[in-house]
């Protein structure tokens, strides 16, 4: 499922490289992280036979992925979910990854008042968006990053409404930000199994290689 306010224009082409087998569902609107809480993507949520939401995690990735920009890439993710997936597919319930009603009550995000305002702050962003009223559109956008400044989702898709560049180097200097000023971290630890919490490293430029080189010629 893609969260994006561009519609399908801005994701087909990833459904179309993909070559899903499946139903791929675009949300314009953001209707599917309000309903599961969600603040980050990629995000999954495990749903039994019953219907019942099992699992709710942030920052699943089904194996390590690169993703490149321009000069740069990072890695992130890790195969621990796949893994874990797959463990709940075969054994159901008995799996030792599912939650209790408890658990999942833990880990779900907290909403409170400024989160309530946060929500109908960017669903009032995403109407100016899509009426063509770039200044409110823009005004919306950064008061809902403002009540809750850890939903990535709200930041990324403000910044994506100053183009997809500007929206890659806002993201950078975040992150970069909060690794060097804070123990927080892109992402929610899943805590399971081998993970490697690799949520999103240092970027690697294409000369990180050789200034790594020289760094370990000059210890010797």
């Amino acid at each position: 499922m893609a969260q994006d306010s561009g519609g399908p224009g801005a994701v087909d082409k990833w459904f179309d490289r993909a070559k899903p087998t499946y139903r791929c569902v675009v949300d314009p609107t953001h209707e599917i992280s309000s309903l599961f809480g969600w603040v980050n993507v990629p995000s999954a949520a495990w749903i039994d036979e019953n219907g019942k939401i099992v699992r709710s995690n942030e920052g699943v990735y089904p194996a390590e992925t690169t993703v490149g920009f321009g000069l740069g890439k990072v890695r992130l993710g890790d195969d621990s979910f796949a893994e874990a997936t797959r463990d709940w597919i075969e054994r159901g319930a008995d799996s030792e990854h599912v939650w209790s009603s408890r658990e999942l009550a833990e880990r779900l995000k907290p909403v409170d008042d400024d989160r309530l305002l946060a929500e109908a702050t960017f669903k009032l962003a995403l109407h100016f968006e899509a009426v063509g009223d770039s200044e409110r559109a823009l005004k919306h956008f950064a008061a809902a990053q403002d009540l809750a400044p850890d939903n990535w989702n709200y930041q990324r898709q403000g910044w994506t409404h100053k183009g997809t560049a500007y929206a890659t180097l806002q993201i950078l200097r975040r992150t970069s930000d909060m690794r060097k000023n804070t123990d927080k971290s892109f992402y929610d630890p899943t805590e399971l199994p081998g993970e490697n919490f690799r949520r999103f490293t240092e970027p690697e430029w294409f000369w990180t290689p050789a200034v790594r080189r020289v760094k370990q010629l000059l210890r010797r």
